[in-house]
Formats: C-alpha cells, sequence, structure tokens
C-alpha cells in the first residue's frame, strides 16, 4: 500500500523575480513636476492667474494690517487713524496701474528701454546726496519731491534686472567674448551697491547683491565665479559693520539677547517683536487687538508688521503668509518654464530672488534668526516706492509670459 503524498504547497518566487517596488518618493516627485512645469493649453492662463491671485491676496493682507499697525499710533498723536492705511491705498492704485502698464508692454521694449531706465534710476540714487535727499533712521536713502517721498533704491533693482538681462543674454554686436557683456553689468552692479552702500542702507544692499548674482547665475556663470564675488560682497559687508558703531551693537545684542540692557537698547524692537510673535499663539489675539504694536515695536507698520501679524493672527496666519509667498514662488517659475527665452528666464529667476530672498530675509530679522536690518516685507509692509516697484516687476513677469512663446488668447489678455 503505497502512501499518498500531500499536494505540493506553493512557493514565493525568488526575490531576483519580483516585480521592482516604486520608491513612495516617486509620486511625490511627478505631482512637484506637475506642479512646477504644467503642460497643456490652458497652463499660460493658469499661470498669469495664479501670479495675479496670489499678489492681490498679499497686498490685500498688507493693506488691511498696515491700518491695524498704525491707526492706534496716529490717533494718539491726535491724527487720523486711517492717514497711513489710505496713502498706503493710493501707492497700491498707482501700482496697479503700473502692473496693467508693464503686462501690456511687449518684452522687447523692454531691453531699447531699460538703458534709459537705468540711466534715470542712477540720477534718482545720486540726487539722495544732495539736498533733496531726506534721512531717515540714520539711513540717507530717499528722496524728497514735493509732498512725496520716494526711494530709489527699489526702481534701480528693476532697472538693473531688466538691463542686465539683456546684456548678458542678448548682445552678439558688441564681442563675441563674454566680457564685453559681463564688465558692463559688473561695474554697473558694483556702482549701485556703491551707492546704496553709501547712503548706509545695508539692508537694501544686502538684497541688491543677491538679485545680481542670480543675474548672472541665469546666464550661465560659472559657480566658482560666483563663489568670488559672494566672498567680495561678506567681506564688503564685514567692512561696513566693522566702520559703524550702531551696526557692530546691533550684531553684539544679537549675540547675546540676554545681556544687560538688551531688551531696551538697539535689541528693543526685536525682542519686542518676539513677544508679539509669542503671545499670538495658534489663532491670534485678533485682529486690531495687538498690545505690542502699543509703543512697544516704533517700526510696527514697515519692517515689523510681520510681527503684528503674527500677534493678531497667529501661528495660522502667518503660515498663511509664508504659503502664499511659496505660491508666489512657483507662479514665477511656471512662468519662467513657459515663457523660454533666455532673457524671459533670466528675469523671472532674477524676480525670484529679489521676492522671496526679501520676504525670507524679513521674517528672519522679526523672529530672531538674524540680526536687525531694515527689509521691508514685500507687498505687506507700508511704503510706497516698494509697492510700487514690485506691482511694475509683477507686470513685467506677466509681460514675459504674454510675449514669450505664448499667445495673447491663452493669457487672455487681448
Amino acid at each position: 500500500m503505497t502512501a499518498v503524498r500531500p499536494a505540493p504547497t506553493p512557493t514565493t518566487p525568488p526575490t531576483s523575480a519580483r516585480a521592482p517596488r516604486r520608491s513612495r518618493l516617486a509620486p511625490l516627485v511627478s505631482r512637484l513636476v506637475r506642479i512646477l512645469n504644467p503642460q497643456g493649453p490652458g497652463s499660460a492662463r493658469s499661470a498669469a492667474t495664479l501670479l495675479l491671485g496670489t499678489t492681490l491676496s498679499l497686498m490685500a493682507i498688507g493693506l488691511v494690517m498696515v491700518l491695524s499697525a498704525s491707526s492706534f499710533a496716529l490717533a494718539s498723536q491726535g491724527q487720523s487713524p486711517y492717514s497711513t492705511f489710505l496713502r498706503q491705498g493710493l501707492w497700491c492704485a498707482l501700482g496697479l496701474i503700473a502692473l496693467v502698464v508693464c503686462a501690456r508692454t511687449p518684452l522687447h521694449l523692454y531691453r531699447r528701454l531699460s538703458r534709459v531706465a537705468l540711466v534715470g534710476s542712477f540720477v534718482l540714487a545720486v540726487l539722495v546726496f544732495t539736498p533733496l535727499g531726506v534721512e531717515v533712521n540714520g539711513n540717507r536713502n530717499w528722496l524728497s519731491l514735493g509732498s512725496m517721498t520716494i526711494q530709489p533704491s527699489e526702481f534701480l533693482k528693476l532697472s538693473l534686472i531688466l538691463w542686465g538681462a539683456g546684456m548678458l543674454t542678448d548682445r552678439p554686436n558688441l564681442s563675441r567674448e563674454p566680457r564685453h557683456r559681463v564688465i558692463p553689468v559688473l561695474l554697473a552692479s558694483l556702482a549701485a551697491l556703491g551707492l546704496v552702500l553709501a547712503g548706509r542702507d545695508l539692508g537694501t544692499a544686502l538684497i541688491l547683491a543677491p538679485v545680481v548674482g542670480a543675474l548672472f547665475y541665469f546666464t550661465g556663470a560659472r559657480l566658482r565665479s560666483l563663489m568670488l564675488g559672494a566672498g567680495v560682497v561678506f567681506f564688503a559687508v564685514i567692512i561696513a559693520v566693522l566702520s559703524s558703531p550702531n551696526r557692530l551693537k546691533r550684531i553684539l545684542v544679537w549675540l547675546d539677547p540676554s545681556g544687560a540692557g538688551a531688551a531696551e537698547g538697539l535689541g528693543y524692537q526685536g525682542t519686542h517683536a518676539v513677544y508679539a510673535l509669542a503671545g499670538g499663539g495658534v489663532f491670534g489675539v485678533g485682529l486690531g487687538q495687538s498690545r505690542q504694536k502699543v509703543h512697544w515695536i516704533p517700526e510696527a507698520h514697515n519692517d515689523f508688521i510681520f510681527a503684528v501679524l503674527g500677534e493678531e493672527l497667529g501661528l495660522a496666519g502667518a503660515a498663511l503668509v509664508l504659503i502664499l509667498f511659496a505660491t508666489l514662488a512657483v507662479a514665477i517659475v511656471r512662468i519662467a518654464r513657459l515663457a523660454g527665452s533666455a532673457y524671459a528666464i533670466c528675469v523671472c529667476g532674477s524676480a525670484l530672488i529679489w521676492v522671496l530672498g526679501q520676504a525670507v530675509a524679513n521674517i528672519a530679522v522679526v523672529t530672531g534668526l538674524v540680526p536687525v536690518v531694515g527689509i521691508p516685507l514685500p507687498f505687506i509692509s507700508y511704503g510706497g516706492s516698494s509697492i510700487i516697484a514690485l506691482l511694475a516687476l509683477v507686470g513685467v513677469l506677466l509681460s514675459c509670459l504674454r510675449t514669450s512663446g505664448t499667445s495673447r488668447a491663452a493669457v487672455g489678455y487681448g
């Protein structure tokens, strides 16, 4: 009698025969690529809508926060609590006009007119050192024109981007050798930085330097050359700090915020900005209910407006602003990819460094991550020159999308 053998159990295939496992990061990477590099007929309109929607949202938040941050101080001085808000609203209206005009200007005209704009910006920057110049908080970077004051360095950034991008990407008639394109841009950039530093405006210089670096980076400069330029700028910043007792004391206070008298001296504003953020909690104390803005933060509606926003709207409001800036960066990257031309890519890349770098620098100052320097928060801080220059920059970005390989119908103009 033969024994019945049991049926063989199925065996798993060897590991080498299994289908390769898909990385868990693959879906996230592909989704990120689709976000930054959209395809399809509606991609141009989507990029323009995203840029405009984010810009207008940040500007609206800025108007609300300027009113909240400035109204109490004005009322306590016997002035109208709406005066600063109304002036900022006027600047925003003028900036929106500049946005529309710049968006409808063909991209090739910027190359032709950029030299005139750059010369005009340099003339205004030089006039700061004449009797027309105005000194504010130790910085001589304002120009008084009747009842209006402007900050020429804001327009110098924009004109330098438009002119420098054209010089570095479209100057075949001068020479085939790159030095005939690089040297003029380098000299103009050094002159612009020199004028800004001569006015003791270190904050603007710290934003202008990366913008210049972006011009060279997006036109194919070598990493070694960029690192050398960064080293020169760092050395210049060290000299600027050591040559100013006020700046040096700010560095020392930042390094030792618990030192005797730090919270009452140069660290006064930064310390109370941190108090404001800490007091806001998750959802804030309520719009208009900030305590630190009441004579504790002198520049509540300007450089330190993010502290008031964090106190009144809490972590949720601060996170919303960060998300909006991240969305703005995504919109600019989309426009650069859709525009395609070297000039448009250079302009978009420099604009990205300007806006995002300035936002990161301002928030880092308010949160105490870096020493206090005068850097406003883009689209939100009070300032006519800043908002007009930034909205004009948004118009230039829309022009890049409209005229560089993209039909008017696709973007939604005309």
